[in-house]
This record gives structure tokens, sequence and C-alpha cells, in this order.
């Protein structure tokens, strides 16, 4: 048997069903995906019924050029012996590292092959659980994906096989850039927290004349200064000209005038390892900022499109800034996460996939009330929240939903667990809109709501600043810092 070939022709097969409309495939695949080669089987109906699919044959082939050619040739084999059509193969998946899965997904869609995605735990959990399999090898899970498309096509609507289609390339852009953004940003938070205990050392008395040491403008000021001995014996139209140099010009004048007043009493140290440090942990956040900023022009161009590159906005953009508020940063996680919202059935399903759903509390067979999930996807969960004290505070002016929460209120329930009800509110909102297409209609909402209408509804702030509600947001979805990932706790 040759290497290149995917399984032992020895099956004979009946096309009778139609080409997009069938319940059952004549061929099932199952592809493992690795970061320098990929595991692929392809099954037979009539070897899952007589249990010979845990002992199908498997092939290992490169993740470049050639390996993904060999791939396809051997599916041509598969399909010329059986008389076959690429619409007749179900290919399942899982989109393993991000992009590592991209360019095979994009190769076989190309080429008309039936591609379907399963979420990453659930290849694991259907193999340990619904198969009974502890071992793990990428045969076997291979093995394991094609018998999931078996099981989805005989049981439709149960829940233990869910699909997903594939990753468009904006998707899969976005999750890598705002994982990307993560990451910078936790660092630059980092390196403005180790510059400003620097300045305790090298400018001491910075923090009377700037409200925000970690300002960019502040660092590009010490970068030149490096310490108050170096600022000491400058006239005030001389600082004040640094300040309006370095960026902060709005407040120049008044820096420079309490500067001036204090650098000549200051008792900071010029220690030079010191002072080394500072400089290129400024350096270090400089740039990170600069990189952070590019990151925010590419989100941008990707949620609202670009005329000079000829890139149409994503189609779920508008319908998400048609709530009462929403962002830049919160629409590419929301869109990274969701993908598409055809692959969710229920609001309540995606509520959970979110992480804002109810559970019970249980212990044996009692029932002690219900609580936050600790499922889902938790920057979904931060932001949520973070959208429902916003709401609440009436920084995006009046609103139905701050409506709602005070009705809760008003009926003797806990704070926090009326903020939590306003999570799942603004999640089921966001499912309806998206699945319809219907931008938010605040009139519908509040008469869906029974709340009374009143015309500041329709009325929404140009610009409200969310970052100030991160950390309380982050507290109240049990998240504590360094702790957000868009694949953790995935379902």
């Amino acid at each position: 048997m040759k290497e290149t070939q995917l399984m032992t022709f020895s099956v004979s097969q009946t096309n009778a069903q139609q080409e997009f409309t069938r319940f059952f495939y004549p061929i099932y695949v199952g592809v493992d995906i690795g970061a320098d080669f990929h595991v692929a089987t392809c099954i037979t109906p009539e070897q899952f019924r007589d249990g010979k699919w845990r002992r199908a044959k498997t092939m290992k082939f490169n993740a470049d050029s050639s390996g993904i050619s060999e791939f396809l040739s051997a599916l041509q084999s598969v399909q010329e012996h059986l008389g076959l059509k690429p619409i007749d193969f179900f290919v399942l998946m899982e989109p393993t590292g991000g992009h590592y899965s991209f360019l095979l997904q994009q190769v076989l869609l190309n080429a008309g092959y039936s591609l379907h995605m399963v979420e990453n735990a659930s290849v694991k959990k259907f193999r340990e659980e619904t198969l009974g399999i502890q071992e793990k090898s990428d045969a076997i899970d291979a093995r394991t994906m094609a018998y999931m498309g078996w099981h989805k096509s005989l049981h439709p609507d149960m829940r233990s096989v869910r699909l997903a289609s594939p990753a468009s390339l904006s998707q899969s852009i976005f999750r890598t850039l705002i994982r990307d953004r993560w990451l910078l940003t936790t660092t630059l938070t980092r390196r403005k927290n180790q510059v400003q205990q620097l300045f305790r050392i090298t400018h001491p008395d910075l923090k009377r004349a700037f409200k925000k040491l970690s300002n960019p403008s502040v660092l590009r000021l010490v970068l030149k200064y490096p310490t108050a001995l170096d600022m000491k014996d400058l006239s005030e139209d001389e600082i004040r000209a640094a300040i309006v140099k370095s960026g902060a010009k709005s407040i120049a004048r008044k820096a420079a005038t309490e500067l001036v007043k204090i650098l000549p009493n200051t008792v900071a140290l010029p220690l030079v390892h010191v002072v080394d440090r500072q400089n290129w942990l400024i350096q270090e956040a400089l740039r990170l900022q600069e990189s952070l900023e590019r990151i925010d022009e590419n989100i941008h161009e990707l949620l609202h499109g670009s005329v000079e590159k000829g890139t149409a906005a994503h189609p779920y953009t508008q319908l998400l800034y048609s709530l009462p508020v929403m962002s830049d940063g919160w629409a590419c996680t929301l869109i990274a996460v969701i993908g598409d919202i055809q692959r969710f059935s229920t609001y309540k399903e995606f509520k959970k996939y979110l992480g804002v759903s109810a559970e019970n509390k249980q212990s044996g067979t009692s029932v002690k009330g219900a609580r936050q999930t600790f499922s889902g996807v938790r920057d979904t969960r931060r932001i949520l929240f973070q959208m429902a004290i916003i709401l609440i505070a009436k920084k995006a002016g009046a609103n139905v939903f701050e409506a709602y929460y005070a009705r809760l209120v008003e009926r003797q329930m806990p704070k926090r667990k009326a903020i939590g009800h306003m999570c799942g509110k603004v999640a089921k909102i966001i499912y309806s809109v998206l699945k319809s297409g219907h931008a938010y209609d605040a009139r519908k909402h509040a008469a869906a709501c029974g709340i009374p209408w009143i015309e500041q509804y329709n009325e929404k702030p140009l610009n409200v600043d969310v970052d100030p509600f991160e950390d309380e947001a982050k507290m109240l979805a049990g998240i504590s810092d360094g702790s957000d990932d868009l694949e953790d706790d995935e379902e």
C-alpha cells in the first residue's frame, strides 16, 4: 500500500443523496493540525459501523506547499476511485494554533471540499468521554475527528459535537490582533510601572508637575533629561520649550512654572546604572506605545474599512456600533470570538459561550441556587461587564439597559447579581442584532422590557472613555490580572 494512500479501497458506495442537502457523506475526513506536519485519515460509514475505523489508515504530510499538494493528490485518488466529487467529503479539523490550520482550510475550501471546524477542547472531551479512548496521538485524534463528523450526521441535534464554520481571513486577523494588543498592553503597563519606580530616584519631583507620569510626553522629556539634576539649571522658558517638544503643549506653561520652583532643591541621585536602565525602559515603552497605536489603526481599518486600500467594513461593525456604547477594542474582540453568529442555535448557547450565563450551584442532589458560569471566553465576559457598568453609570447617556437595571434593584435584587443579569441582557441583544442583521432599536427594546419610552434613549454620546471601568469589570467578572486569553476557558 502506498504511503500517500489515505484509505483501503474495499467499499461500495451509492451516491443517492443530493449534493448540498444530504444528511450522510460517503467519506469522512479527520485532520489533526500541527506546526510542522498534519495527520489525516479518510473513513467510510461502513468502517464506522463494523468498528474498523479504529485501525483506519492515516497519512502524515508536511505543512508546506509540497505536503499539502501531496494530501490533495491523495484525496483526488480516493475521489476518482469511488467516483465522488469534493463536496462528497466531510472534512473536520481543529483551528489549532491560530494560523497553523488557515492555509490548509483555504486550500480545501477553494478545492470545493465540505470543510467544518470543531472547537479546540471538544476532540479530547469526545475521545475520552464518548469513545472511552484515553490514549493520545495525532493518528487517534484524526480518526476521532472523522468519527465526530459521522456522529454529527447520525445525531444532528445532539450538542456533543458542535461544528463551526472555518474562520475567514478577517476573523483570523481579528483574533491575532486582539491577542497581540493584549500582550503589548500588558508589557507596556509593566514597563511604565518600572520606569515610575526609577523616577523616585532620578526625578522625585515630576509628580508635582504632571498628573500621569506614564504619559509618553513625560517619558520623552525624561529621555532627554534623565535626572532632575540635568534640568536644575534650566530657565523656565527652556523647560517649557522642552515640555512642548516632548508633546505636552497644553500643560507646558503650568508644568514649567512648577518645576522651576522645586528643581533647585531636588535631592535626585545621578546613579549611572539606574539612569542606563531607565533609558532603555523608556525606549522600550515608547516603542511598545508606537506598536500599540499601529495595531489600533489596523483594527480600525478592519472594522470600518479603508477607502485608500479598497477594503470594506466588516458586516458586523455597523450592527455592533448601533448599541448605546461600543469601542473598536470591544468590537474587535467580539468579532474575533463570535466569528459567524449562525453557528449558535440559541441565545442561551451564545451567552454561555461568551461566559455570562447562569448555572445552578449543586451538591449531590441538592440545588443551592444559581451562580455565574465559570466557562466561556473570559475576555468577552470582561467586555460585557465593562459595557454593563458604563450603561448603568449612564456614561453612555440615558438608556434602556439602565432602566432595566434600576427595576431589578427596586425588586430587592443584589446589585452585583443585577449587573450579572445586565451582562446577559447585553449578550442577548448582541445575539439578536447580529442574528437578524438589523441595528439595535432602543424603542423596540423598551417595549419588549415594558419600560416607558423617553426620547433620550435615542441619543448616543460621540465618545466614551471605557478604560477607567476595566479594573472594576475584571473584578466583577472574576478575572485576575494577566489571566485574559481568547482561547482559555472556551467550550
